[in-house]
C-alpha cells in the first residue's frame, strides 16, 4: 500500500506529536519543548526531546531522530503504509483509496488473517465449555476455581477438546496450512500431518494492547505435562512484547497512577473480578525491558505481587532490575501465610488484600527485610552477605539524592561504616563492575577493650583460658563481633588441644585483619584480674548490638504498620534492657 506524499504531509499537520509520543513516553514540558526518557536506547537521565512547532523528536543521548510517523514506526516495528494507516484510523483521519504493493499487500493480509484465525479459535474453545461432556466437565472446574460467568466471558475463557485435529479440522476449510502452522495454534507431527497444539487444556486468550487476540495459554484440565502452555512467537505475537490484560487494565492503571504486576493469569483474572482492576501479569514469562517500557506509556508506578515461594521471591528480584533500569517507583507486596494473589482473596477477601495493598513496602524496604531473613545478621559475614545481597540495587538508583538516603539506612540498618559503602558504589560507577562488593577486609580493624583482654587472656593464660573458653561456649557472647571468627578458632583449638598456642590461631585464621586482631591482643598489657570483668563487658556489648538492631527493627515496623511485629519487637527489647540494665 503506498500513500501519495500530500496525504502524508496532511496526516502530520492533523496530528499532535506530543500527543502521539506520549502514548509511549512520559513526558514534561521543559521551555519550548518536552522532555522524558529515550525509548530507543537506555538512559537514566532524559535527553529525549520533543517539540510541537516545529514538529519532531530528537534524543541527545543516541541520535534518534524524526516526525510522528517515524517515531511511531519505530516504536511499533512496522512498515511506513502500516504506519501511516494506524495514525489515520487512531485519529479519524479518511485514507484516500491508493494503490499497494504486492509485498506490502501480503504482509498486511496475513496479519489480518492471523488475527481472523485467532479469533475464530477462540469463539471455538468458548463453544466447547457447552458442547461436549469434556468441555463441561472444565466450565466446572474453572467455576470451582471461583470465576463467574461474567468473569469468563470477559476473560475470553474457553476449552481445547483432547482430539489432536480438532481445531485443525474446524479451521482447514477457511485458512491454508501453511497459515494455520503460521499461527502456532496447528503444529506437523513426525508423520508429516498436522495436529493441535493445544489439548485438554483450559485457554486464556492473550490479547494487545488494543484487545486484538494474539495467542493462547493453555492451562491442562487432568494431569498431564507442562501444566501450563503458552502459544510459541509469530508474526503477531512476541511474548516479551505483551502484558496479560493490559488492554483491560489501562484505562485503570492511568486512573489510579499504577499497576499490580502478578504471575499467573489466574491470579490476574481473581483480582479483576474483585474489583482490582489495575492488574497485570507477565504471560508466564520473566518480565522483560520491553515489557517494562510498554506499562511505562500507562504508570511509572508498579506493586510487584508474586507468590510468596522461593520461585516467586527469584522473580521479584528480577523484576526490580528491570523496573529500576526504567525509574519506575516499585512496591512489593509478600502476602502472608504462603498464599498466591487469588488464594488470598478467596482466603480473606478484598478488603484485607486492599489494605495490605496500601501498606505495601518500598522496594528497599522489602530487600532490607529479605535480607534479615536469609543471612545471620549476628554474624559479621552474615551481614556483609546481606549488605551485598542490596548493593546492586542501590547501585541502580539513578536519583542522586534518592542513592545518598538509602545508603544511610543500609549503613544504619546492617551497623556499617557509611563511607565503605559509599566507597564501594564509587568505585562500582568509576571502572564499571557489574556488581558491588564489599569484602570483610574493609570493615574497621580495632578490637574493643573487652575483646582485646579476653584474647590476650586466653592466649597468654592457660589457667584463665579454661575458664574464659568455657563460660564463651555456653555463652556464645562473641557472636556477632568483629572478633567472632577469632574466638570460633580458639575454641576449637582448646578443645583439641587443651590450650591455645598463638601461632596456631594465627595459621587457622584465612584473614589479615584477624590476624592483626591477634597481634593487638598479644601486644597489649593486662591484669589478669580484669578477664572476668571483660567477660561481661563482652555480653553487654553484645547486648547493646542486638539491643541496636531491635531498635532498627522497630522502625521498620513502624513504616510498614505492622503492629503486631511492632509489640513483640518493643517487649523483646525492654527484656535485653533489663538483662544487662542498659
Amino acid at each position: 500500500m503506498k500513500f501519495g506524499d500530500s496525504f502524508v504531509e496532511q496526516l502530520k499537520t492533523s496530528i499532535d506529536i506530543v500527543h502521539v509520543v506520549q502514548g509511549y513516553v512520559r513526558l514534561r514540558k521543559s521551555g519550548s519543548s518536552f522532555v522524558g526518557i529515550c525509548p530507543f536506547h537506555q538512559e537514566k537521565t532524559p535527553s529525549f526531546h520533543v517539540r510541537q512547532s516545529p514538529a519532531y523528536y530528537y534524543c541527545f543521548g543516541c541520535g534518534a531522530k524524526g516526525d510522528a510517523i517515524s517515531f511511531v514506526q519505530n516504536m511499533e516495528r512496522i512498515s511506513f503504509p502500516e504506519t501511516v494507516k494506524l495514525l489515520a484510523e487512531r485519529y479519524g483521519i479518511p485514507l484516500p483509496k491508493v494503490e499497494s504493493t504486492p509485498e506490502a499487500d501480503q504482509t498486511a493480509k496475513e496479519r489480518l488473517a492471523l488475527l481472523e484465525i485467532h479469533q475464530e479459535a477462540a469463539e471455538i474453545f468458548k463453544s466447547q465449555f457447552a458442547s461436549s461432556p469434556e468441555g463441561k466437565q472444565a466450565l466446572a472446574y474453572v467455576k470451582e476455581r471461583g470465576l463467574s460467568d461474567q468473569t469468563i466471558e470477559k476473560f475470553g475463557l474457553g476449552y481445547a477438546l483432547g482430539f489432536s485435529d480438532n481445531l485443525v479440522r474446524r479451521l482447514n476449510g477457511r485458512f491454508s496450512t501453511e497459515l494455520l502452522i503460521k499461527s502456532g495454534l496447528i503444529q506437523i507431527g513426525d508423520s508429516g500431518r498436522p495436529y493441535d497444539r493445544f489439548r485438554r487444556r483450559v485457554m486464556f486468550p492473550i490479547r494487545n494492547e488494543s484487545g486484538k487476540i494474539v495467542a493462547f495459554g493453555g492451562r491442562i484440565f487432568g494431569e498431564g505435562q507442562p501444566k501450563y502452555l503458552n502459544s510459541s512467537e509469530t508474526p503477531i505475537y512476541s511474548k516479551s512484547r505483551i502484558l496479560y490484560a493490559l488492554d483491560l487494565a489501562k484505562d485503570s492503571v492511568r486512573r489510579k497512577t499504577f499497576a499490580i504486576l502478578v504471575e499467573g493469569y489466574m491470579d490476574c483474572i481473581a483480582l479483576h473480578q474483585a474489583g482490582v482492576d489495575n492488574t497485570i501479569a507477565s504471560c508466564g514469562t520473566s518480565l522483560t525491558e520491553l515489557q517494562a517500557k510498554l506499562l511505562g506509556r500507562f504508570s511509572d508506578r508498579i506493586v510487584v505481587n508474586f507468590d510468596p515461594d522461593a520461585a516467586g521471591a527469584a522473580a521479584t528480584l528480577r523484576s526490580l532490575d528491570i523496573f529500576l533500569e526504567q525509574n519506575f517507583k516499585i512496591r512489593v507486596l509478600a502476602l502472608p501465610g504462603g498464599d498466591d494473589p487469588d488464594s488470598f482473596i478467596k482466603r480473606h477477601g478484598v478488603e484485607i488484600y486492599s489494605a495490605l495493598l496500601d501498606k505495601a513496602p518500598s522496594y528497599f524496604d522489602y530487600l532490607l527485610q529479605k535480607s534479615r531473613q536469609v543471612n545471620d545478621l549476628k554474624s559479621v559475614e552474615g551481614k556483609i552477605q546481606a549488605v551485598n545481597q542490596v548493593l546492586p540495587y542501590l547501585a541502580k538508583t539513578s536519583n542522586r539524592l534518592e542513592r545518598v538516603e538509602l545508603t544511610k539506612r543500609v549503613a544504619e540498618f546492617f551497623g556499617f561504616d557509611e563511607s565503605i559503602i559509599r566507597e564501594e558504589l564509587k568505585k562500582t560507577a568509576n571502572l564499571r563492575q557489574e556488581r558491588p562488593e564489599i569484602h570483610r577486609s574493609q570493615i574497621r580493624s580495632k578490637l574493643t577493650p573487652s575483646e582485646r583482654y579476653l584474647l590476650k587472656a586466653i592466649l597468654d593464660n592457660p589457667s584463665a583460658a579454661r575458664e574464659v573458653i568455657q563460660q564463651l561456649s555456653a555463652s556464645e557472647d562473641y557472636v556477632g563481633l568483629d572478633s567472632e571468627s577469632i574466638f570460633r578458632q580458639a575454641i576449637a583449638i582448646f578443645r583439641e588441644e587443651g590450650r591455645i598456642d598463638p601461632g596456631h590461631l594465627l595459621a587457622r585464621l584465612d584473614n589479615d585483619r584477624d590476624k592483626d586482631f591477634v597481634n593487638q591482643a598479644l601486644f597489649s598489657e593486662l591484669d589478669m584480674g580484669q578477664a572476668t570483668r571483660c567477660l561481661e563487658g563482652l555480653r553487654r556489648q553484645k547486648a547493646k548490638l542486638e539491643i541496636d538492631q531491635l531498635q532498627k527493627e522497630i522502625r521498620q515496623a513502624e513504616l510498614s504498620q505492622d503492629f503486631e511485629l511492632l509489640a513483640n519487637l518493643h517487649s523483646r527489647k525492654v527484656a535485653l534492657k533489663r538483662s544487662v540494665a542498659l
